[in-house]
């Protein structure tokens, strides 16, 4: 029962399997593809042994009031790893600072108990030498989606139609290298003294991607309907955000709480490890782009800007009532998803939980969709046929 009603409240798969241990892999063995298309060495969180750990790690997801136990498998050689819940209202013993909590060897499991407060949207990271375990990978999302159901800010808050989660953050290739990633480690000391080079980042960063591979990223909405964006900033500049004036946009809330007043901008500056919502209210279809700048904390000067798509459809003709011209099943699809179209072709995008564009084609009838591939957690197929649009929200456990 506790299952079924998390599929009908959540169309977020990680969120709803809450209850069970969510396990995290740390490895320092990883390989990221830079935009200029050379490859750099990495440490990160993985969901699978052989999976390369991506940066970000993978974004986890849970209800507010769930008990969660993280299980974090080290198999990374040298320096131990851990999970700091940043943001969380966590006890000590849970707060993956090293020394007062706890640190996970090689080979070991370490295992972070906390119950769910607030929603909100949350960062993780490994703490032991973070200026370098963060600048090689080893963080990702954390969110924590209300009681209340599907597609709500927080209980009494507001509904919205689409989210997109934008995650920042900066590469040094220098910082690279092995003589930075394999630096010396001895657990009896509370602070460590590492040789680092000067922090020159040469590559900027939304959920991972810069440059020609944002455009694989998009923030879609709707016209009339709300869409709430998760913004976090876990590198070492900060980040001006520069939204179009058809966003509407006004800040609702700041790391997981909602604000006491709101604030009409298009602008917002998000500094380290700082999260904010942002409730965008476009009143007419448009395209345009969202303008990351990347700024020195130091000297306040703009080193590099980053783009992403906007897409703001017409809502008219979208069907929300329960005579649906596309079906899908089942759903959570662990293996296929099956789209059924009555009458006509349908032409159908599937994108993840960040806008990325995952399918494009086109359906006449019924046809099966090999999903074995996706990464576990949440998709929306969008439909467009002569009678207008639907969205439906699918599950990959």
């Amino acid at each position: 029962m506790r299952a079924l009603l998390c599929i009908l409240l959540i169309c977020f798969g990680t969120t709803c399997l809450a209850q069970d241990p969510i396990q995290l892999i740390g490895r320092n063995t990883g390989e990221k593809l830079l935009s200029d298309g050379n490859e750099i060495r990495t440490f990160g969180f993985a969901q699978e042994i052989g999976e390369n750990p991506g940066v970000p790690g993978p974004s986890l997801e849970v209800i507010e009031g769930d008990s969660v136990v993280i299980d974090f498998w080290n198999i990374s050689q040298g320096a131990p790893h851990t999970i700091h819940l940043h943001g969380l209202d966590v006890d000590q013993q849970n707060d993956g600072v090293p020394h007062l909590s706890f640190e996970v060897h090689h080979m070991e499991h370490g295992f972070y108990r906390f119950k769910a407060p607030h929603p909100g949207t949350y960062v993780y990271h490994c703490h032991v030498v973070s200026s370098i375990h963060v600048q090689a990978g080893m963080f990702g999302l954390l969110i924590v989606r209300p009681a209340v159901g599907d597609n709500y800010t927080w209980e009494g808050g507001y509904n919205y139609w689409y989210e997109s989660s934008l995650l920042m953050s900066e590469i040094d290739t220098n910082w690279h290298h092995d003589s930075v990633l394999l630096h010396d480690y001895d657990t009896n000391m509370s602070h460590h003294h590492v040789r680092i080079p000067k922090y020159k980042p040469q590559h900027f960063l939304i959920n991972g991607l810069a440059e020609q591979q944002l455009d694989d990223l998009t923030i879609r909405g709707v016209n009339d309907g709300n869409l709430y964006l998760r913004l976090s900033n876990i590198g070492y500049f900060g980040n001006r955000i520069i939204f179009p004036s058809g966003l509407n946009a006004r800040v609702i809330d700041s790391d997981g709480r909602p604000l006491p007043v709101e604030e009409v901008t298009d602008t917002l500056e998000i500094l380290p490890g700082e999260r904010y919502g942002v409730l965008a209210a476009p009143d007419s279809a448009f395209m345009d782009e969202v303008i990351v700048q990347y700024f020195n904390l130091n000297t306040g000067i703009v080193l590099n800007e980053q783009y992403v798509n906007v897409n703001i459809e017409d809502a008219a003709g979208i069907k929300e009532s329960s005579k649906e011209v596309v079906r899908i099943y089942p759903n959570p699809a662990t293996s296929s998803l099956t789209v059924e179209v009555g009458l006509q072709e349908a032409e159908i995008q599937i994108v993840d939980s960040q806008g990325r564009l995952i399918l494009e084609t086109s359906v006449t009838g019924s046809e099966s969709f090999d999903i074995r591939n996706l990464p576990s957690g949440a998709y929306i197929l969008s439909s467009r046929t002569a009678l207008g649009i639907e969205n439906h929200p699918f599950i990959k456990p």
